[in-house]
């Protein structure tokens, strides 16, 4: 009897571990929700990222990638919001998608499409938002123009994770309409070490349906 006894006892804990366990992972994924916010009212999609410091002296096409995609750590901004959720999101402030860039046309020049998007970056102590193209630098400097591009397909199928490309993407959720695909072969882009906080320093990144 008293074998059963501790054998039931064992049980019990195994049983409180995991569930404790699975409680904790829950936790987890309200903490990775709380890295995106939608605000209709304003028309506004809130999302946040991280410093990746190494696009201070290196090029990139990425502006924006989620760290679970397959460019995760290819961009001057490291996502912290899956690029799925970022697309519902932005059908969710009535934010229309361009859709007008396919594979073929990689390297082709052709430019995105989509609503318009104003963009704007902010971390703690700046005590104000920037506009995004504040933290980029370009060998071809432009007026920046991003556009919702869409691509959720591809999105879906790549998984590369892209949420803001540097020149118009077949792929990434949202580009700049200023550089056609294929233009970063030639226009070399880099993170603003002028302006930027330090390697993994958090920034958050509104993107705001333009009027």
């Amino acid at each position: 009897m008293k074998k059963t006894a501790i054998l039931l006892i064992s049980l019990v804990i195994v049983a409180a571990t995991l569930i404790a366990c699975s409680s904790d992972k829950d936790t987890g994924n309200n903490n990775s929700a709380e890295m995106l916010k939608v605000n209709k009212e304003s028309k506004e999609v809130e999302i946040v990222t991280e410093v990746n410091a190494k696009y201070f002296t290196e090029p990139t096409r990425h502006g924006i990638v989620f760290e679970g995609g397959s460019n995760g750590e290819k961009s001057v901004l490291r996502g912290l919001a899956d690029e799925k959720e970022f697309y519902q999101a932005l059908i969710d402030i009535g934010a229309q998608a361009g859709n007008n860039i396919t594979l073929e046309d990689v390297g082709s020049g052709e430019k995105v499409e989509g609503d318009k998007l104003d963009v704007t970056v902010t971390w703690e102590g700046l005590g104000k938002e920037i506009p995004f193209s504040d933290i980029i630098t370009s060998s071809d400097p432009r007026p920046m123009d991003i556009r919702f591009g869409g691509n959720l397909e591809r999105a879906k199928s790549k998984n590369t994770g892209c949420v803001l490309c540097l020149d118009s993407c077949a792929v990434g959720i949202t580009s700049d309409n200023s550089y056609g695909s294929g233009e970063s072969d030639t226009v070399k882009f880099y993170g603003n070490k002028e302006v930027l906080p330090e390697d993994g320093t958090k920034v958050t990144v509104t993107f705001k349906l333009a009027e």
